[in-house]
């Protein structure tokens, strides 16, 4: 079902039950700018066990800040209930959580004026923060004192930086200078709630804006775990333009790691440290390797251009090359050159990986009364490489005759 129809019912529901209901947040932020919003939240007065109680499927999502999930038609919308909060001891979550029954109460403890707006059934908006106005001048700005609400949760501070380079919007003066004065209270994010903002900030088409604020407000050294890198006082964030010219989340990770200056050896432990997936770990990693080992690979032979291919794979190599380009290590001229060669050679290629040989490991096995062992993998490695450099083609009696020799 489509989301909004979805939001729109439950909002018709929680009126007819005699309650107020709004669309809220970033839904609203984005019509405004006319964009198809991912999802919509609805916020209410109802009180989140009356919510369980007017639909009958629903997930406690978050009952205690008020949230519960309807689920209309297999489409889930988040209802949360008027709040407003106090205390944050932990420069996070709040030690505290009033239900109110004022809308304006409500969108008063938001973070900034774009996000603070809702809208009724009807269209009318609702914004007593002037985030309509905001939002024609291109602006990222606070609701309220801008201090108070970096000290109510850190990560508000990374946010807005992330909002300007995903609304191409300047942040204000004043709210970048309460950034200035309130990055030492980033120390006490959690790492995964930093690294979940930075990847957002590599999803956009230009992090360089959100990027340039990093290094303009100095965050990084302030930030989990950045701050307990070695090298991170001497980070090259300039030019930001570089995070533009790499467009995967893995070469835009890559070049942070560039501009913190971390050996690539040291690039798998760096990235653990920012909890990734292990596979993002071994894939950044190993590319952010070839860029650095690329830079001797002019001149290069085809056969050690395809031997790399087998090794590594095509799109890790190709992307190698314009992680060196951006990162400087490799001219345009040079890296462009290569990129047309390994495109070749991976074309050329009949195999590139061991399921595109005729035979697997059992047939091996089969074919020469062997017990299984290490000398498999390395037979089949053998086979690979010489079908792939075209010495032997990849037709199953040939390359079990092959590997007969090989298993004596």
């Amino acid at each position: 079902m489509d989301p909004r129809k979805a939001a729109l019912w439950v909002m018709e529901r929680l009126e007819s039950a005699g309650y107020q209901a709004y669309l809220v947040g970033g839904c609203v932020r984005d019509e405004l700018l006319g964009k198809q919003p991912k999802d919509y939240d609805v916020t209410t007065d109802a009180r989140p066990e009356t919510v369980q109680a007017l639909f009958p499927r629903t997930a406690a999502t978050g009952l205690k800040h008020g949230t519960v999930t309807v689920i209309h038609r297999g489409q889930p919308v988040e209802v949360t209930t008027f709040r407003v909060e106090t205390g944050y001891s932990d420069h996070r979550r709040p030690d505290k959580v009033v239900f109110v029954s004022r809308l304006e109460d409500d969108l008063a403890r938001r973070d900034f004026t774009v996000n603070a707006m809702a809208m009724d059934r009807e269209g009318r908006l609702y914004d007593p923060f002037g985030g309509q106005k905001d939002l024609k001048e291109k602006r990222i700005r606070t609701v309220g004192n801008a201090e108070e609400r970096f000290a109510e949760d850190a990560l508000r501070m990374l946010r807005a930086v992330r909002f300007s380079a995903q609304l191409g919007f300047r942040i204000t003066d004043k709210t970048g200078r309460a950034i200035c004065r309130m990055r030492h209270t980033l120390r006490h994010l959690a790492v995964e709630r930093v690294t979940a903002e930075l990847e957002k900030v590599w999803s956009v088409k230009s992090p360089s804006i959100a990027v340039q604020y990093i290094h303009e407000w100095e965050l990084l050294p302030h930030l989990p775990p950045f701050h307990r890198w070695d090298q991170i006082q001497k980070a090259e964030l300039q030019p930001a333009e570089r995070f533009d010219r790499l467009t995967t989340r893995e070469g835009r990770w890559g070049l942070l790691l560039h501009a913190c200056h971390v050996p690539p050896e040291q690039a798998a432990g760096h990235l653990r440290l920012l909890r990734l997936k292990s596979a993002d770990v071994k894939t950044i990693s190993r590319i952010y390797q070839l860029a650095f080992d690329c830079r001797d690979w002019h001149p290069i032979t085809p056969v050690e251009g395809k031997r790399l291919l087998l090794r590594h794979g095509t799109e890790p190599v190709l992307q190698s090359l314009q992680w060196s380009r951006v990162m400087g290590h490799m001219d345009t001229e040079t890296a462009e050159q290569l990129e047309m060669m390994f495109e070749r050679w991976a074309r050329e290629m009949p195999v590139r990986q061991l399921s595109d040989l005729a035979i697997d490991g059992g047939h091996l096995i089969q074919a020469t009364g062997r017990p299984p062992g290490r000398w498999v993998g390395q037979a089949l490695a053998y086979l690979l490489e010489q079908v792939a450099l075209g010495r032997l083609p990849n037709d199953r009696s040939r390359l079990l005759e092959e590997g007969r020799r090989f298993g004596k």
